[in-house]
């Protein structure tokens, strides 16, 4: 059965078939051919996976991310994060970078961050003698922050999937996005002048940015302050006690919709309706990947198929560090050719009981899984980030690839160090709860 699971998956995926129908037609044709469960078992495993009541936060805090963004704060978090590292080498790079920090907290999607901020970025980086590809790869690696940022789509589902404190969930990735931003950084400035530019320079851009950016701080970090309360509130009522998640998901909503129509009034009828369509699209797209996934998971659970692939890895070797290395490398495989939310609802499963083994905390294991599937953003061939990002700069995602190696290389390290130094992880919420 375990076969024709991923047989039929993997043949899916190769079809073209969207991963939602090729997890849930290899999920019934492997329930059909190998159990005499009746097919009515199957609708009811789609609805019940994404029933639970704390993933309402998930659509909650995609349409607040979408009323900050309809409602003018793209610009604003661009202004604020330029005003901070414009003008230090591979400025409009550098800016790349800390404003996916900043639109991370409130969007939870990386490909929502991609979508907006890259539309604006890599022209603007074009622009500024910055290659096409260079553009690209920094937007799309970028965009790895937000998964582990809270309100992260991804922690909110692994705390419903083992019943993990999402509060919790949220302050373990805080220390590891700055840490990220950090290397990103330096990686950027290694890197700008000898594979960024059209033309090596000593600056960082054909056209340097104005004195006047040092001056702008005050009046940018005023006008994003508003956007930049939210994950504040976010954290601070549910580090208080103030509200759950769902319920914190609920606030930011009303929060957005004050801001947008009150203090940035750039919210209206027109923007208001732009911002829930493109809520009910993407949400849509997670929630059937997510149901299938569900299915999936279940059909893979009931043969005990977990349980038998975390013996075989235990059996290979019960040394921490090597089993830790093992499920890094499947994870960066699995993260190739699976959505992130859809693979982690399949290996949780798997890997969960293995690292409570081996005396792995589960919030550090939920920040090493996603960060592994967040490299799966941008490593082809699905690589949804660098494909949009690609998409947007007018090139073919295989033109970005000897450019993204540098920066692959940097997220690797980084792994190893989310991996074997678990404090980065889980000293704050260790501190805090």
């Amino acid at each position: 059965m375990g076969g024709t699971l991923l047989g039929g998956f993997m043949g899916g995926i190769l079809a073209r078939i969207p991963i939602g129908f090729a997890l849930a037609a290899a999920s019934v044709v492997a329930l059909l051919l190998f159990t005499d469960v009746p097919l009515n078992i199957g609708p009811q495993r789609i609805v019940a996976g994404i029933t639970p009541f704390p993933l309402l936060a998930i659509p909650l805090f995609i349409l607040a991310g979408a009323l900050m963004n309809y409602g003018g704060i793209s610009r604003r978090l661009l202004d604020l994060a330029e005003s901070i590292v414009g003008r230090i080498r591979g400025g409009l790079a550098q800016t790349n970078v800390v404003s996916s920090l900043f639109f991370g907290g409130l969007s939870g999607s990386a490909v929502a961050d991609v979508s907006s901020l890259g539309r604006i970025l890599i022209p603007a980086m074009r622009e500024r003698n910055y290659r096409a590809a260079y553009s690209a790869v920094v937007t799309a690696v970028s965009a790895i922050i937000t998964p582990i940022l809270p309100p992260s789509i991804t922690l909110i589902l692994y705390g419903v999937v083992t019943g993990t404190s999402i509060g919790q969930l949220f302050f373990a990735g805080l220390l590891p996005a700055l840490l990220f931003v950090a290397v990103l950084m330096l990686t950027v400035h290694l890197t700008v002048n000898r594979i960024g530019m059209e033309v090596p320079l000593r600056g960082e851009t054909a056209q340097p940015l104005p004195d006047r950016q040092i001056a702008k701080f005050l009046p940018s970090l005023l006008g994003a302050l508003p956007a930049l309360m939210l994950p504040v509130i976010i954290l601070v009522g549910i580090r208080g006690g103030f509200f759950t998640a769902t319920e914190a998901a609920a606030m930011a909503v009303v929060y957005s919709l004050i801001v947008g129509f009150l203090v940035y009034r750039e919210l209206n009828l027109r923007t208001l309706v732009a911002a829930l369509k493109s809520t009910v699209q993407l949400v849509g797209l997670i929630m059937l990947v997510m149901s299938a996934a569900q299915l999936y998971s279940w059909a893979l659970t009931s043969e005990r198929i977990p349980q038998a692939l975390a013996q075989g890895m235990l059996d290979i070797t019960s040394n921490p560090i090597l089993l830790l290395l093992l499920i890094n490398i499947m994870l960066l495989f699995v993260g190739m050719f699976i959505e992130a939310n859809a693979a982690l609802i399949i290996l949780v499963p798997i890997l969960l009981p293995i690292a409570l083994d081996i005396g792995v905390d589960p919030v550090h294991l939920v920040i090493i899984i996603v960060v592994n599937l967040g490299i799966g953003l941008v490593t082809p061939p699905v690589g949804l980030t660098l494909l949009l990002a690609s998409e947007i700069a007018g090139l073919n995602i295989l033109q970005t690839l000897r450019t993204l190696l540098p920066f692959l290389a940097a997220i690797l390290g980084y792994l190893m160090l989310i991996t074997y130094i678990p404090a980065i992880s889980l000293w704050l919420p260790q501190t805090l709860f």
